[in-house]
């Protein structure tokens, strides 16, 4: 028999109202027969499907500098140079406006301008991007998290408030979901640097998982994971990325740790270090790859005597990473760092310049005799 409510339109389809409740009659039906359950059961899968899948970045992301002019004003044409050179040193990830891209110094308006001219340039380097939107303010960040999500990212990172902090591993997931939330369609990483956020709890970023899950957010892609010296660590780390079949992407945030990172299945390397010498991490990451233990070890302690060498060449509170470009020939000078990072002293920089070339000096190691490109033209 025809419903009560069925009317046609003149072309003969059913009109709205008959289409309306015909819809509201099956729903009525699928709860007195018992069958909604299977039907919510199909929705939700539907949902799950359509969440954003984290990158599995396979290699290394470079945590870029932001240029600065002499006056400490950003300096955008500098860009395409970092750019140029990220290409020729094989690192093709550019994670823009994170800690060594000092964000927090940084201007809402800075560091959108930061990004798109980091979008203008980057197809041309073949370079993909992450925009990093953590801020004191969480309508910053979901303004800014709108912003990139229009400028050319493949994903999004978010770093917690480090004054007015989350103070249990819900708080961090509800705020980190209010951000998400703006930016649907993206995946969204948390960025866990307890080192200058102060934010971490017992359950670590496992426990940040699934207190995600319980809040419903639905673009949780996984860690940027730089805190692996404080505990739970490389522990927690292994078993996030273990977790639920691998659901979430871990990505390494200490390049010092590369082969610890590896040999648990992670295979993604967020770090400041690529900005310089993302050659040489490059091939430790080959040679792990390829079995060569032996070499993989040899380039990580070349790595590792990289790092000693700038941070043991500067006064405390001095940028010694940044400057490192800014003294070797053939590097992009990127320009000095805002305070309160404290401008490079003659005597410290006279000590970087020093160490950075006997560092080039060595012979490399076994495998790989030194060919980084930042040392060429500077070896004796």
């Amino acid at each position: 028999a025809r419903p009560p409510y069925a009317h046609t339109r003149a072309d003969g389809r059913p009109s709205t109202i008959t289409r309306t409740c015909t819809r509201a009659h099956a729903y009525t039906m699928l709860f007195r027969t018992g069958r909604i359950l299977p039907f919510l059961l199909l929705l939700l899968n539907r949902a799950e499907s359509a969440s954003p899948a984290p990158l599995r970045v396979d290699g290394l992301i470079t945590a870029v500098f932001t240029p600065f002019d002499t006056n400490g004003d950003l300096d955008l044409a500098k860009v395409a140079d970092q750019a140029a050179w990220l290409n020729a040193t094989g690192v093709h990830w550019a994670f823009v406006a994170g800690t060594t891209g000092e964000s927090l110094k940084l201007t809402a308006d800075e560091r959108k301008s930061v990004l798109e001219e980091w979008e203008r340039v980057a197809p041309k380097y073949g370079i993909s991007l992450i925009a990093h939107v953590g801020a004191e303010s969480t309508r910053n960040a979901q303004d800014l998290a709108r912003h990139a999500a229009e400028h050319g990212v493949k994903a999004i990172a978010w770093m917690p408030p480090s004054f007015f902090r989350p103070a249990s591993t819900k708080a961090l997931a509800l705020t980190m979901k209010s951000v998400a939330d703006v930016v649907p369609n993206f995946p969204v990483y948390f960025y866990h640097i307890p080192s200058m956020t102060n934010v971490a709890f017992n359950d670590g970023m496992l426990g940040l998982a699934q207190a995600a899950e319980d809040v419903g957010m639905q673009n949780f892609a996984g860690v940027k994971y730089t805190g692996l010296y404080t505990y739970p660590g490389l522990m927690d780390a292994g078993l996030l990325h273990n977790y639920a079949d691998g659901k979430y992407d871990v990505m390494s945030g200490r390049e010092d740790m590369m082969i610890e990172c590896l040999s648990l299945g992670i295979h993604g390397f967020v770090g400041s270090q690529f900005n310089v010498v993302g050659d040489l991490f490059n091939e430790l990451k080959a040679a792990f790859d390829r079995g060569n233990l032996t070499v993989a070890r040899n380039l990580q302690q070349l790595g590792s005597s990289f790092i000693k060498a700038w941070q043991s060449s500067v006064e405390s509170g001095m940028d010694g990473n940044k400057n490192v470009f800014n003294v070797m020939k053939g590097g992009v000078s990127v320009g000095p760092s805002r305070l309160p990072s404290v401008p490079i002293s003659a005597e410290s920089k006279a000590n970087l310049e020093k160490n950075l070339l006997a560092w080039c000096n060595t012979n490399g190691v076994e495998g790989w005799p030194m060919r980084a490109k930042i040392c060429s033209g500077a070896r004796a």
